[in-house]
Protein backbone atom coordinates (compact mmCIF):
# COMPACT_ATOMS: atom_id res chain seq x y z
CA UNK A 1 0.00 0.00 0.00
CA UNK A 2 1.22 3.86 -0.54
CA UNK A 3 2.27 5.30 2.28
CA UNK A 4 0.47 8.25 3.80
CA UNK A 5 0.09 11.45 2.47
CA UNK A 6 -2.64 12.72 5.28
CA UNK A 7 -1.13 13.64 8.62
CA UNK A 8 -4.76 13.94 10.83
CA UNK A 9 -6.15 10.50 9.96
CA UNK A 10 -8.59 8.50 12.60
CA UNK A 11 -6.14 6.34 13.70
CA UNK A 12 -2.97 8.92 14.48
CA UNK A 13 -5.58 10.81 16.28
CA UNK A 14 -6.82 7.68 18.39
CA UNK A 15 -3.29 6.58 18.99
CA UNK A 16 -2.38 10.49 20.80
CA UNK A 17 -5.60 10.44 22.62
CA UNK A 18 -4.63 6.67 24.04
CA UNK A 19 -1.07 8.10 24.71
CA UNK A 20 -2.44 11.30 26.40
CA UNK A 21 -4.75 9.15 28.66
CA UNK A 22 -1.60 7.09 29.75
CA UNK A 23 0.57 10.52 30.40
CA UNK A 24 -2.37 11.98 32.51
CA UNK A 25 -1.95 8.63 34.73
CA UNK A 26 2.08 9.00 34.85
CA UNK A 27 1.49 12.77 35.75
CA UNK A 28 -0.91 11.92 38.77
CA UNK A 29 2.35 10.42 40.58
CA UNK A 30 3.30 14.47 40.91
CA UNK A 31 2.27 14.10 44.51
CA UNK A 32 3.66 10.50 44.90
CA UNK A 33 6.44 11.54 47.13
CA UNK A 34 4.35 13.12 49.43
CA UNK A 35 2.08 9.92 49.58
CA UNK A 36 5.23 8.16 50.42
CA UNK A 37 5.98 10.08 53.58
CA UNK A 38 2.49 9.93 54.64
CA UNK A 39 3.18 5.73 54.58
CA UNK A 40 5.75 6.14 56.59
CA UNK A 41 8.57 4.86 53.81
CA UNK A 42 11.86 5.35 54.78
CA UNK A 43 13.27 8.71 52.96
CA UNK A 44 16.20 6.36 51.58
CA UNK A 45 13.64 4.40 49.81
CA UNK A 46 11.71 7.39 48.56
CA UNK A 47 13.85 7.98 45.47
CA UNK A 48 14.41 4.22 43.97
CA UNK A 49 10.70 3.64 44.48
CA UNK A 50 9.83 6.86 42.09
CA UNK A 51 12.58 6.22 40.22
CA UNK A 52 11.26 1.92 40.07
CA UNK A 53 8.99 2.67 37.00
CA UNK A 54 11.80 3.18 34.85
CA UNK A 55 13.65 0.30 35.13
CA UNK A 56 11.56 -1.96 32.44
CA UNK A 57 11.35 0.41 29.98
CA UNK A 58 15.17 0.06 29.67
CA UNK A 59 14.81 -3.95 29.55
CA UNK A 60 11.75 -4.30 27.64
CA UNK A 61 11.72 -1.37 24.84
CA UNK A 62 15.15 -2.59 22.93
CA UNK A 63 13.32 -6.54 22.99
CA UNK A 64 9.82 -5.28 22.15
CA UNK A 65 10.94 -3.19 19.20
CA UNK A 66 12.76 -6.11 17.62
CA UNK A 67 9.63 -8.55 18.81
CA UNK A 68 6.76 -6.00 17.37
CA UNK A 69 4.99 -5.64 14.10
CA UNK A 70 2.06 -4.21 12.86
CA UNK A 71 0.41 -8.15 13.07
CA UNK A 72 1.13 -7.73 16.83
CA UNK A 73 1.11 -4.73 18.13
CA UNK A 74 -2.71 -3.56 19.34
CA UNK A 75 -2.79 -6.64 21.23
CA UNK A 76 0.80 -5.46 23.09
CA UNK A 77 -0.87 -2.34 23.89
CA UNK A 78 -4.29 -3.87 25.32
CA UNK A 79 -1.91 -5.79 27.37
CA UNK A 80 -0.14 -2.77 27.99
CA UNK A 81 -2.90 -0.63 29.39
CA UNK A 82 -4.51 -3.67 30.73
CA UNK A 83 -1.03 -3.81 33.40
CA UNK A 84 -1.27 -0.26 34.37
CA UNK A 85 -4.75 -0.59 35.24
CA UNK A 86 -4.22 -3.18 37.88
CA UNK A 87 -1.25 -1.26 38.95
CA UNK A 88 -3.15 2.00 39.31
CA UNK A 89 -5.24 -0.12 41.55
CA UNK A 90 -3.33 -2.16 43.60
CA UNK A 91 -1.30 0.98 44.90
CA UNK A 92 -3.99 1.15 47.63
CA UNK A 93 -2.69 -2.05 48.46
CA UNK A 94 0.76 -1.99 48.71
CA UNK A 95 2.05 -0.06 51.67
CA UNK A 96 5.51 -1.75 52.31
CA UNK A 97 8.37 -1.01 50.16
CA UNK A 98 8.89 -4.30 48.62
CA UNK A 99 4.80 -4.21 47.47
CA UNK A 100 5.63 -0.45 45.85
CA UNK A 101 8.43 -1.75 44.33
CA UNK A 102 6.73 -4.45 42.45
CA UNK A 103 3.76 -2.22 41.96
CA UNK A 104 5.69 0.41 40.88
CA UNK A 105 7.82 -1.95 37.97
CA UNK A 106 4.86 -3.66 37.01
CA UNK A 107 3.20 0.13 36.25
CA UNK A 108 6.29 0.29 34.16
CA UNK A 109 6.08 -2.76 32.35
CA UNK A 110 2.93 -2.00 31.39
CA UNK A 111 3.45 2.23 30.08
CA UNK A 112 6.33 0.63 28.51
CA UNK A 113 4.71 -1.83 26.25
CA UNK A 114 1.93 0.30 25.62
CA UNK A 115 4.69 2.97 23.81
CA UNK A 116 6.69 0.02 22.04
CA UNK A 117 3.41 -0.85 20.51
CA UNK A 118 2.01 2.41 19.74
CA UNK A 119 5.45 3.75 18.28
CA UNK A 120 5.43 0.64 15.84
CA UNK A 121 2.17 1.50 14.74
CA UNK A 122 2.22 5.52 14.66
CA UNK A 123 4.81 5.50 12.18
CA UNK A 124 2.49 4.08 9.71
CA UNK A 125 0.54 7.09 10.01
CA UNK A 126 2.88 9.86 9.10
CA UNK A 127 3.70 11.20 5.87
CA UNK A 128 8.07 11.73 5.31
CA UNK A 129 7.20 15.21 4.32
CA UNK A 130 5.29 16.12 7.96
CA UNK A 131 7.50 14.35 10.36
CA UNK A 132 8.58 17.45 12.22
CA UNK A 133 4.85 18.34 12.71
CA UNK A 134 3.37 14.74 13.88
CA UNK A 135 6.77 14.31 16.55
CA UNK A 136 5.60 17.67 17.48
CA UNK A 137 2.39 16.66 18.26
CA UNK A 138 3.12 13.62 20.31
CA UNK A 139 5.67 15.50 22.05
CA UNK A 140 3.21 17.84 23.02
CA UNK A 141 0.69 15.31 24.04
CA UNK A 142 3.12 13.96 26.11
CA UNK A 143 3.27 17.71 28.25
CA UNK A 144 0.52 18.69 28.75
CA UNK A 145 -0.99 16.02 31.75
CA UNK A 146 2.33 17.23 33.08
CA UNK A 147 1.21 21.48 32.55
CA UNK A 148 -2.52 20.26 33.45
CA UNK A 149 -2.81 17.61 36.05
CA UNK A 150 -0.40 19.31 39.28
CA UNK A 151 -2.93 22.17 39.64
CA UNK A 152 -5.44 19.74 39.98
CA UNK A 153 -4.34 17.79 41.91
CA UNK A 154 -3.33 19.98 44.22
CA UNK A 155 -7.17 21.62 44.33
CA UNK A 156 -8.87 18.09 44.47
CA UNK A 157 -6.61 15.99 46.34
CA UNK A 158 -5.09 17.97 49.06
CA UNK A 159 -4.63 15.56 52.18
CA UNK A 160 -1.94 12.96 51.01
CA UNK A 161 -4.07 9.98 51.48
CA UNK A 162 -6.45 11.24 48.90
CA UNK A 163 -3.68 10.51 46.20
CA UNK A 164 -4.68 6.85 46.51
CA UNK A 165 -8.33 7.88 45.32
CA UNK A 166 -7.04 10.49 42.09
CA UNK A 167 -4.83 6.75 41.21
CA UNK A 168 -8.49 5.12 41.34
CA UNK A 169 -10.59 7.50 39.69
CA UNK A 170 -7.87 7.41 37.00
CA UNK A 171 -8.61 4.19 36.06
CA UNK A 172 -11.88 5.27 33.93
CA UNK A 173 -10.05 7.21 31.17
CA UNK A 174 -7.74 4.09 31.11
CA UNK A 175 -10.53 1.86 30.47
CA UNK A 176 -11.77 4.02 27.79
CA UNK A 177 -8.28 3.81 26.00
CA UNK A 178 -8.85 -0.01 26.24
CA UNK A 179 -11.70 0.70 23.77
CA UNK A 180 -9.95 2.95 21.29
CA UNK A 181 -7.53 0.72 21.15
CA UNK A 182 -10.06 -1.89 19.94
CA UNK A 183 -10.86 1.02 17.41
CA UNK A 184 -7.73 1.03 15.94
CA UNK A 185 -7.63 -0.22 12.36
CA UNK A 186 -6.51 -4.31 11.80
CA UNK A 187 -3.64 -4.88 10.44
CA UNK A 188 -4.93 -5.85 7.01
CA UNK A 189 -5.80 -2.45 6.33
CA UNK A 190 -2.60 -0.78 7.30
CA UNK A 191 -1.03 1.55 5.09
CA UNK A 192 2.69 0.50 5.79
CA UNK A 193 4.17 -1.86 3.37
CA UNK A 194 5.04 -5.62 3.65
CA UNK A 195 8.58 -5.20 5.68
CA UNK A 196 6.65 -3.60 8.74
CA UNK A 197 4.36 -6.86 9.31
CA UNK A 198 7.00 -9.40 10.28
CA UNK A 199 9.42 -8.42 13.41
CA UNK A 200 13.05 -7.86 12.84
CA UNK A 201 15.70 -10.45 12.13
CA UNK A 202 19.02 -10.46 14.10
CA UNK A 203 21.12 -9.75 10.99
CA UNK A 204 18.96 -6.45 10.24
CA UNK A 205 19.17 -5.22 13.32
CA UNK A 206 22.74 -5.35 13.53
CA UNK A 207 22.95 -3.69 9.94
CA UNK A 208 20.32 -1.25 11.27
CA UNK A 209 22.67 -0.54 14.44
CA UNK A 210 25.63 -0.12 12.36
CA UNK A 211 23.99 2.52 10.22
CA UNK A 212 26.07 5.58 10.71
CA UNK A 213 22.84 7.90 10.73
CA UNK A 214 21.21 6.22 13.15
CA UNK A 215 23.28 5.51 15.70
CA UNK A 216 24.40 9.22 15.50
CA UNK A 217 21.02 10.26 16.42
CA UNK A 218 20.88 7.62 19.04
CA UNK A 219 24.14 9.03 20.83
CA UNK A 220 22.75 12.71 20.47
CA UNK A 221 19.84 11.58 22.51
CA UNK A 222 21.17 10.12 25.10
CA UNK A 223 23.21 13.45 25.42
CA UNK A 224 20.70 15.70 25.47
CA UNK A 225 19.02 13.66 27.84
CA UNK A 226 21.75 13.29 29.92
CA UNK A 227 22.04 17.27 30.48
CA UNK A 228 18.24 17.89 30.50
CA UNK A 229 18.52 15.44 33.72
CA UNK A 230 21.37 17.15 34.92
CA UNK A 231 19.34 20.58 35.26
CA UNK A 232 16.12 19.32 36.03
CA UNK A 233 17.24 17.38 39.43
CA UNK A 234 20.15 19.77 40.51
CA UNK A 235 18.88 23.51 39.99
CA UNK A 236 16.16 23.77 42.60
CA UNK A 237 19.36 23.13 45.05
CA UNK A 238 20.97 25.58 43.82
CA UNK A 239 18.76 28.23 43.48
CA UNK A 240 18.14 27.64 46.92
CA UNK A 241 21.08 28.07 48.02
CA UNK A 242 21.58 31.57 45.52
CA UNK A 243 18.08 32.48 47.34
CA UNK A 244 15.52 32.21 45.16
CA UNK A 245 12.11 32.03 46.40
CA UNK A 246 10.76 29.82 43.76
CA UNK A 247 13.20 28.00 42.14
CA UNK A 248 10.26 25.79 40.53
CA UNK A 249 9.45 28.46 38.06
CA UNK A 250 12.06 28.24 35.86
CA UNK A 251 10.73 24.67 35.02
CA UNK A 252 6.93 26.15 34.68
CA UNK A 253 8.46 29.30 32.13
CA UNK A 254 11.02 26.43 30.27
CA UNK A 255 8.07 23.89 30.22
CA UNK A 256 5.17 26.56 28.82
CA UNK A 257 7.79 27.60 26.11
CA UNK A 258 8.11 24.32 25.16
CA UNK A 259 3.96 23.43 25.07
CA UNK A 260 3.97 27.05 23.12
CA UNK A 261 7.36 26.14 20.50
CA UNK A 262 5.57 22.50 19.55
CA UNK A 263 1.59 24.02 19.19
CA UNK A 264 2.94 26.96 17.05
CA UNK A 265 5.82 26.14 15.63
CA UNK A 266 5.57 22.14 15.09
CA UNK A 267 4.98 22.86 10.94
CA UNK A 268 7.54 24.85 10.34
CA UNK A 269 10.03 21.45 11.88
CA UNK A 270 9.41 20.42 8.50
CA UNK A 271 10.15 23.61 6.58
CA UNK A 272 13.63 24.11 8.14
CA UNK A 273 16.19 21.72 7.57
CA UNK A 274 16.43 19.78 10.67
CA UNK A 275 19.87 18.97 11.24
CA UNK A 276 20.40 22.74 11.02
CA UNK A 277 17.55 22.94 13.69
CA UNK A 278 18.95 20.78 15.78
CA UNK A 279 22.58 21.85 15.37
CA UNK A 280 21.46 25.61 16.36
CA UNK A 281 19.39 24.16 19.32
CA UNK A 282 22.34 22.26 20.51
CA UNK A 283 24.47 25.46 20.53
CA UNK A 284 22.42 27.77 21.99
CA UNK A 285 22.13 24.67 25.26
CA UNK A 286 25.51 25.04 25.50
CA UNK A 287 25.11 29.32 26.41
CA UNK A 288 21.98 27.97 28.49
CA UNK A 289 23.82 25.86 30.61
CA UNK A 290 26.67 27.64 30.88
CA UNK A 291 24.89 30.81 32.21
CA UNK A 292 23.33 28.94 34.36
CA UNK A 293 25.10 29.73 37.45
CA UNK A 294 24.39 33.35 37.03
CA UNK A 295 20.37 32.93 37.71
CA UNK A 296 20.59 34.61 41.19
CA UNK A 297 20.29 37.80 38.98
CA UNK A 298 16.46 37.55 38.97
CA UNK A 299 15.64 39.00 35.68
CA UNK A 300 18.74 36.85 34.33
CA UNK A 301 16.47 33.79 35.54
CA UNK A 302 13.56 34.37 33.72
CA UNK A 303 15.24 34.91 30.37
CA UNK A 304 17.14 31.81 30.59
CA UNK A 305 14.08 29.88 31.39
CA UNK A 306 12.51 31.02 28.44
CA UNK A 307 15.47 30.44 26.28
CA UNK A 308 16.74 27.02 27.59
CA UNK A 309 13.04 25.85 27.74
CA UNK A 310 12.99 27.07 23.85
CA UNK A 311 15.96 25.09 22.86
CA UNK A 312 14.28 22.00 24.51
CA UNK A 313 10.90 22.67 23.07
CA UNK A 314 12.59 22.75 19.27
CA UNK A 315 15.24 19.58 19.58
CA UNK A 316 13.06 17.44 21.26
CA UNK A 317 10.59 16.48 19.07
CA UNK A 318 13.08 17.39 15.78
CA UNK A 319 15.25 14.45 16.67
CA UNK A 320 12.61 11.77 16.93
CA UNK A 321 11.46 13.60 13.06
CA UNK A 322 15.41 13.16 12.14
CA UNK A 323 15.61 9.52 13.43
CA UNK A 324 12.40 9.15 11.40
CA UNK A 325 13.73 10.16 8.31
CA UNK A 326 17.18 8.51 8.52
CA UNK A 327 15.99 5.22 9.36
CA UNK A 328 14.53 2.61 6.58
CA UNK A 329 10.37 2.34 6.64
CA UNK A 330 10.94 -1.26 8.13
CA UNK A 331 13.17 0.17 11.11
CA UNK A 332 11.41 3.41 11.80
CA UNK A 333 9.41 1.80 14.94
CA UNK A 334 12.39 -0.38 16.13
CA UNK A 335 14.45 3.06 15.76
CA UNK A 336 12.11 5.16 17.53
CA UNK A 337 11.75 2.94 20.61
CA UNK A 338 15.63 2.85 20.95
CA UNK A 339 15.44 6.64 20.87
CA UNK A 340 13.33 5.97 23.88
CA UNK A 341 15.44 3.64 25.38
CA UNK A 342 18.62 6.60 25.10
CA UNK A 343 15.89 8.81 26.74
CA UNK A 344 15.89 6.70 29.98
CA UNK A 345 19.59 5.96 29.63
CA UNK A 346 20.17 9.91 29.80
CA UNK A 347 17.52 9.81 32.96
CA UNK A 348 20.08 7.32 34.25
CA UNK A 349 23.19 8.92 33.21
CA UNK A 350 22.27 12.51 33.48
CA UNK A 351 21.98 12.23 37.93
CA UNK A 352 24.46 10.27 38.37
CA UNK A 353 27.20 11.79 36.26
CA UNK A 354 25.83 14.94 37.60
CA UNK A 355 26.02 13.63 41.33
CA UNK A 356 29.60 13.06 40.91
CA UNK A 357 30.90 16.12 39.34
CA UNK A 358 28.83 18.25 41.86
CA UNK A 359 29.86 16.17 44.79
CA UNK A 360 33.54 16.62 43.40
CA UNK A 361 33.79 20.38 42.22
CA UNK A 362 30.34 22.35 42.93
CA UNK A 363 27.13 23.53 41.38
CA UNK A 364 29.50 26.13 38.62
CA UNK A 365 31.30 23.01 37.33
CA UNK A 366 28.36 20.77 37.28
CA UNK A 367 26.25 23.18 34.88
CA UNK A 368 29.71 23.57 32.64
CA UNK A 369 29.19 20.01 32.89
CA UNK A 370 26.15 19.79 30.88
CA UNK A 371 27.41 22.67 28.38
CA UNK A 372 29.95 20.28 27.66
CA UNK A 373 27.15 17.52 26.92
CA UNK A 374 25.62 20.25 24.23
CA UNK A 375 28.78 21.04 23.17
CA UNK A 376 29.79 17.22 22.46
CA UNK A 377 25.70 17.11 21.08
CA UNK A 378 26.74 19.58 18.43
CA UNK A 379 29.95 18.07 17.31
CA UNK A 380 27.53 14.73 16.70
CA UNK A 381 25.30 16.82 14.71
CA UNK A 382 27.69 18.40 12.54
CA UNK A 383 28.92 15.02 11.56
CA UNK A 384 25.44 14.28 11.10
CA UNK A 385 25.22 16.83 8.63
CA UNK A 386 28.19 15.74 6.58
CA UNK A 387 26.38 11.72 6.52
CA UNK A 388 23.24 13.42 5.19
CA UNK A 389 24.94 15.19 2.45
CA UNK A 390 27.09 12.17 1.44
CA UNK A 391 23.99 10.39 1.36
CA UNK A 392 22.26 12.38 -0.66
CA UNK A 393 24.69 13.10 -3.05
CA UNK A 394 25.46 9.25 -3.34
CA UNK A 395 21.48 8.83 -3.55
CA UNK A 396 21.44 6.59 -0.74
CA UNK A 397 18.83 9.13 0.99
CA UNK A 398 16.02 7.34 2.85
CA UNK A 399 12.59 6.57 0.66
CA UNK A 400 8.95 5.64 1.31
Amino acid sequence: MAAPERLFSRDFILLNLIFFIASTATAIFFQFHRYLSFLGIPEGWSGFIIAADAIPALILQPLLGVFLNNNNARKWMFGGVTCMIAALLSYGFATTVTALIAVRIFQGAGFACLIAAMMVLMVNYIPSQKSGTAFGIVSTVRLLPYALIPPVMSGYFKAPQDFSKALTYSVLPMALSLMAVLLLKSPDILPGGPGLRQSIKKRELLEDIKDRGVSIVLVINLLLYSGYTTVFFFLEGYDRKMGIENPGLFFTIATMTMIGVRVFGSALFDKINKVYLTLWSMAGLVVCYAALPFTSFYGFFYILAFFTGLGWGIVMPVLNALMFEVSAPPFRGLNLNLSLVMMQGGFFVGPFLGGLVHGWWGYNMLFYFCASLSLLSAVFTWRLLHHVNESDKSGQGRTD
